[in-house]
This record gives structure tokens, sequence and C-alpha cells, in this order.
């Protein structure tokens, strides 16, 4: 769940696939969504030049600041291919002039294409902050449902995404866009089901080249997972959209109790856990009349969940991409991050997904100065 602090991303197969090195066409001039595009096939992702492709990214930051040199030269540096840009609406427009867009935000993302095509690595648009949303537990901030209700706020995250598409469309770095970060609805989910379908066509119109994240649901008629301890099982959390060039995304912060402790934007997260641990307990419920299942905190609970969340992917042959995961960097001081890392990492190539690492560079979730965390994500990053 990073959500978190930035309103402020896997593809089942049958066996291990070469992850391949962006080969970023000198002309970015879209020759359809099947040429010169990181497209879908199936359950697999296939590369401008034809080949399999697997995703393996690290989030580069946001457009709050300027764009870092240094970072792209340093996730170069570590087999990965991709990088995973988190936008927000403020970056694009104020909300008392939504129809004028603001030019620092579509300068800031620029430079960050340009570094990444200097450094050839791909880039993914995930969009985390929504007018109108605000479903993570933030510290002194209250939960926010209006965009499933207003078809105003609706009509300008529509507008934005496809102004995006329309400017971006023949980018060919640009894998596709992560249209809506971490739902949980107002209502029933079929709030976000209808959102995301009109968003998905709303981009069609403008550009048929990229492909569409689509995210699972966490939560309905205002309760998070999180908060409820019920996780939705996979066909209640998922749907299917009205187009073939789609991937299907979920975070993996399992559990943010460890992966989120001492949190300073949460209020519920104080206690010290390490990992694994036998004597925390976990109640697996998928609904409020499931008796649940027992887990201990250990690498048995982790391919649960993981495998159950991917269970989508198999059923309807469809690539899947867990988009953010990650832990404190606290957890990293003698409290078992190295071995969480080492064991999410072997379970995301047993189960041969594409993943983004949450983050290079921040304050709390940052890697960029863990040199051991570094070599765990590169080794994980090429695998032939």
């Amino acid at each position: 769940m990073r959500g978190l602090r930035i309103f402020v991303a896997c593809i089942i197969m049958g066996s291990a696939a070469l992850v391949c090195s962006p080969q970023i066409p000198a002309s970015s001039v879209s020759k359809g969504a099947s040429r010169g595009f990181v497209h879908v096939d199936g359950p697999r992702l296939i590369s401008p030049a034809g080949t399999e492709f697997k995703i393996r990214s690290i989030g580069v930051g946001s457009l709050r600041r300027e764009a870092l040199e240094k970072d792209y030269a340093g996730i170069s540096g570590m087999k990965l291919n991709t990088v995973t840009v988190t936008l927000d609406y403020r970056d694009f427009y104020a909300s008392d002039k939504p129809n004028k867009y603001i030019e620092l935000g579509w300068r800031r993302l620029n430079q960050h294409l340009a570094l990444a095509q200097k450094y050839r690595l791909y880039v993914i648009l995930q969009m985390c902050g929504i007018e109108g949303s605000q479903f993570i537990p933030l510290k002194g901030a209250t939960f926010e449902y209006r965009i499933w209700v207003e078809p105003d706020l609706q009509n300008r995250f529509l507008n934005l995404w496809q102004e995006i598409a329309k400017r971006y469309r023949d980018e060919s770095q640009v894998i596709g866009y992560g249209i809506f970060c971490e739902p949980v609805t107002s209502g029933t989910s079929k709030q976000w089901e209808d959102l995301a379908n009109r968003t998905v066509a709303r981009i069609r119109s403008v550009d048929k080249n990229h492909i569409l994240f689509i995210e699972r649901v966490y939560g309905e008629f205002g309760t998070r997972r999180e908060l409820s301890g019920i996780d939705f099982s996979p066909e209640r959390a998922f749907f299917l959209v009205a187009d073939n060039n789609a991937v299907y995304q979920f975070y993996f912060f399992e559990r943010d109790e460890y992966t989120h402790q001492q949190a300073p934007w949460r209020e519920d997260r104080d206690r010290a856990t390490p990992y694994p641990d036998e004597s925390f307990e976990i109640v697996y419920r998928e609904a409020l009349n499931d008796r649940g299942r027992i887990f201990h905190w250990d690498k048995e609970y982790l391919d649960f969940y993981l495998s159950r969340q991917v269970e989508f992917g198999r059923k309807h042959n469809v690539p899947m991409f867990v988009w953010a995961f990650g832990l404190m960097k606290n957890c990293f001081q003698d409290r078992g991050g190295m071995e969480w890392l080492r064991d999410v990492t072997e379970l995301f190539q047993e189960q041969d997904l594409n993943w983004s690492y949450s983050d290079y560079r921040e304050d709390d979730f940052g890697v960029s100065d863990n040199l051991e965390a570094k070599s765990v994500l590169s080794s994980s990053g090429l695998h032939h």
C-alpha cells in the first residue's frame, strides 16, 4: 500500500523468459500498437523488437520536483529496464482552473522522458493523485470519495487522461498508463469498473498504442482492506476492461503492519515488527462471514497472498503487474528487511511477474543509499 504519502508498476507465463533491454527506436512515430511499442500478447508483453519483455522497474519520483539525472544514472546500473513516474492532478491543473493546464507539469514530465531515453529506460506513467479521492489512512487527513459521485470531477479526470494520451501517443519509450492508483469505492466496485472503462475509451479515442494498466479494487463502501481486514477474492477485486492491450496490476506491501511500521504519516503502525515472526498471526478473510485462514508471518504467507492475486491472470490469460512493492527503511535495521526483500523477489521470479520497486530515492522507502537492497533488485532484474 504505498499510496500512503505520494498522492503523493507480471506477466503470468508457463516458463521464465528473457527480460529485454530497452531498444528505443530512433524515431518515436507510431507504426501501430503491435509495432514500435511494448504491447500485450495474451499473458505476455512483447517488445518493439518482437521478443518477450518483462517489466523490471523502480519508482523514480513524482513531478513535485525536477527529474534528477543522478537517479537515472544510478538506476541504469541496476539491470532494470523501466522507471515508474507518479502523476498528480495538481501537477497539471488547479481545482479552480481545471481547463487551464500547467506548463511546469508537462516540462517536468518531458525531463523524465528525455533522461529515460538517454539511459535507455522505458517509462510507465502512474496516476496517484486524483481530484476528489483520498482513500488512504493519512495522519490528520480525512477520507474523500467525491470522485465516484461527482460527474464534474470524473470529467476532469477523463479530460486529463485524454490530454496526456494525446501528447504522448507517439512516444514509444512510454510503455503505458496506470490510470488510477489504489481505488476504494464509496459504493460498490462497479463505480471503479465504470470509470475505468470510460477512461479506456477516452484514451483510446486518441491513443491506440500504449498499454493501459488497470488496478484491482481495495475496498467498497469507503472501507479499505487494511482497515476492514477483508481481502476480496480475485474475481471480486479485479475485472476485465474492454481492451486487449491491458495489464492488470496490484501493489505488494505485505503486510503493511510490517512494511509501513512506524511510518510518520500513519497513526496505526507504531509497533516495531520483525520478519519473519512466528508470534504474528495473520487471519486471511475474503468476506465478513468468512471464518478465515490462519497464517504465520513468514514466506509461506507471502507466497499464498501473491498466488491468490495472480489467479486472475491465469484464469483470463492476461498479464499482471506488481506496480509497487517495498518497505520502510527502518525495516532494514535488524528487522529482517533484506530477508523480506529476497523472499519477495524470489516469489516474483517463481510466478514470472513484472514488477516495480517503490522507490529509488525517497525519504522513507528509497534504496538509493542501500547497496545491499540495490544488489538484490539488480540480481532479480535480468534472468535468462
